[in-house]
């Protein structure tokens, strides 16, 4: 595992193998998580800059009908 992004009290982004997922803090006491797998496009836009995770995250925020990887 290694952390390709994160902000703190908020989420990680991390590369498990040949897969890339995001954990969302929900809370300020980071009792509620939520973790998903990236898509391929979201995986090409972290890559070609890791600012892009800001956007990336709200996206999935937003979305509700992404599962949880769990």
């Amino acid at each position: 595992m290694s952390v390709i992004a994160e902000k703190p009290w908020d989420y990680c982004i991390e590369s498990r193998g040949d897969e890339v997922k995001a954990i969302i803090l929900n809370g300020s006491s980071a009792m509620y998580i939520t973790e998903v797998s990236l898509s391929e496009e979201e995986i090409r836009l972290l890559r070609q800059d890791k600012d892009n995770a800001d956007r990336i995250i709200e996206r999935i925020k937003k979305d509700r009908s992404r599962a949880p990887a769990r």
